[in-house]
């Protein structure tokens, strides 16, 4: 049961950051009419400022909202709404928490789940 509360604890913690990041940067991109570039730069520049522990640290908090906000911009999520943004950040941040222990490394990891969560949210809009 502990073990069990600990994966639902971390899975939380990367939604959180996962949601944060691809909000954040569809929010830049919706209300003050951002390009995606800019707005998913400016999202991982604040996202630095998450002062570093070792749980942040651990649970690549950083990476997890730079891959959330990759998100945003690299899709057409913004187009679609908050509600397919939210989906989008469950099911990457699923993904991310399911595979992380099989890929070291951040960029195959990343990537991956980044071109998967686009490729889930392009079907979700298209055949939803």
């Amino acid at each position: 049961m502990v073990g069990s509360l600990k994966y639902f604890e971390l899975w939380a913690l990367k939604f959180s950051a996962f949601l944060s990041g691809s909000f954040f940067c569809f929010f830049l991109q919706s209300q003050f009419q951002m390009r995606a570039v800019v707005a998913a730069a400016l999202t991982g520049f604040l996202g630095t400022f998450i002062p570093d522990t070792k749980r942040i640290e651990r649970t690549h908090v950083h990476a997890t909202i730079y891959m959330g906000a990759f998100i945003a911009m690299g899709s057409r999520v913004v187009e679609a709404g908050p509600w397919q943004i939210l989906w989008v950040s469950v099911l990457g941040s699923t993904l991310y928490f399911l595979i992380s222990p099989y890929f070291k490394g951040m960029g195959g990891r990343l990537g991956l789940i980044a071109f998967i969560s686009s490729l889930l949210g392009w079907a979700m809009r298209h055949w939803l």
